[in-house]
């Protein structure tokens, strides 16, 4: 418990301590997306979050929830998450920094750059994605999912962010178009 305590004091304390030094370090917010698969759009929501390790490079983290082509329930997961399930499986228990390191791992990357000063722009990729149930076969899928998120500010703190990409199924190679829309909220 001691450990969980302190591990979770160093994580918060570098966010807040990286926080100060740049306007925007921690992004977190609540996302939609239509999935274009096999001729329907399906639709996928959840919490998005970036963590700046500079002014233009963020870490990516992605989780949500959304129906595939039967009406399932289908989800986007880091798959660190399954690396946890499956520590908890074969040794009985899993602690709370392990729990607290799944959740740090990122997905991937965003590069961003600032032409105007209320405008962000930010390709982004996120190699280490996986996708639950979403091809309706009851499957989990390692993915990879890139694009382009356009930033908005129209006030301090506040960012609306349409985005144009797609995801990547290691299993296959199939691309899934995705176009999504985001309410964000920059912590400094």
């Amino acid at each position: 418990m001691q450990k969980t305590i302190l591990l979770a004091f160093v994580f918060f304390s570098s966010v807040i301590i990286c926080s100060s030094q740049e306007k925007g370090d921690f992004r977190l917010g609540l996302y939609g997306q239509g999935v274009s698969y096999r001729g329907q759009t399906l639709p996928q929501y959840g919490l998005i979050a970036e963590y700046f390790l500079s002014h233009k490079v963020s870490l990516n983290y992605r989780y949500g929830f959304g129906y595939n082509t039967n009406g399932d329930l289908a989800g986007h997961i880091n798959p660190s998450l399954i690396g946890l399930a499956y520590l908890a499986y074969a040794g009985g228990t899993s602690s709370g920094e392990e729990l607290i390191l799944s959740f740090m791992i990122p997905e991937g990357l965003s590069y961003h750059v600032y032409p105007k000063e209320f405008l962000e722009v930010a390709p982004y990729i996120n190699p280490l994605g996986s996708e639950i149930n979403l091809t309706g076969s009851n499957t989990f899928d390692f993915s990879c999912s890139f694009g382009m998120n356009i930033h908005v500010l129209p006030v301090k703190n506040m960012s609306l962010s349409p985005n144009l990409g797609g995801i990547l199924l290691y299993r296959n190679g199939e691309v899934i178009p995705v176009l999504g829309f985001s309410f964000n909220y920059n912590f400094h």
